[in-house]
């Protein structure tokens, strides 16, 4: 078989069967996280099965590395919203799930599942530095660690009162984010507060929001 054939039938079988199964294993490590613990108690192994819910994600993750990412804040923030509602509804609505079942997949789950599978495709900017503006509008993930750190720096960075902190950032913004949900298909309060906080406190240091959670996660600080 000639090189150049050969090499269009590596790329055939790279984009049939290698391609999928690389996005299968960053989305069953992500998920891992979107379901650890608390954050969702029930059944879980069945979730890894609804293939509409990988679907949903896969298509906003595809936008980011294949075409080009997005334009604005805005446009990207409604692709996530939409991307988080199609997911919440296909593992909530699914119907091979446990009779059991009793919890709900909430925009917590959601937006965590997101993130970090972000996070995990982040790490190809290892060897290609310019596919970082590709991801310069995706949200940092919101869990536990990040959100004490926002709370534990908001005086100092903010030049605030610990009063001021409390309102206004309101005084249950520790409080778990498995429960967070989706306040009339918006994005929720709390979330859109700590994003907000997270851009302006990277893009001081020239950052996007994803690579923040890299810096503040690595250096613990």
């Amino acid at each position: 078989m000639p090189l150049e054939e050969a090499g269009i039938q590596e790329q055939i079988t790279f984009e049939k069967e290698l391609k999928g199964r690389l996005f299968d294993f960053i989305y069953g490590c992500a998920l891992r996280d979107a379901i650890l613990q608390l954050s969702f108690r029930g059944e879980k192994k069945w979730i890894y099965q609804v293939d509409e819910a990988k679907k949903a994600l896969k298509k906003y993750i595809d936008k980011i590395i294949f075409e080009n990412g997005f334009s604005s804040q805005a446009e990207h923030d409604a692709f996530f919203s939409a991307a988080a509602n199609r997911i919440c509804g296909a593992i909530n609505g699914y119907s091979g799930k446990p009779l059991e079942t009793c919890d709900t997949f909430s925009f917590g789950n959601a937006q965590k599942l997101i993130n970090m599978t972000v996070k995990h495709f982040y790490t190809i900017c290892y060897s290609n530095t310019m596919l970082r503006r590709n991801f310069q509008f995706c949200h940092c993930p919101m869990d536990g660690i990040m959100l004490q750190w926002v709370w534990k720096n908001y005086v100092d960075q903010e030049q605030k009162t610990r009063a001021e902190r409390q309102r206004e950032l309101g005084s249950s913004f520790c409080d778990s984010w498995g429960g967070e949900n989706f306040q009339n298909a918006e994005l929720p309060d709390r979330y859109r507060k700590f994003q907000e906080v997270i851009r302006k406190w990277a893009a001081k240091k020239g950052y996007s929001p994803i690579e923040f959670d890299f810096i503040v996660w690595e250096s613990k600080d």
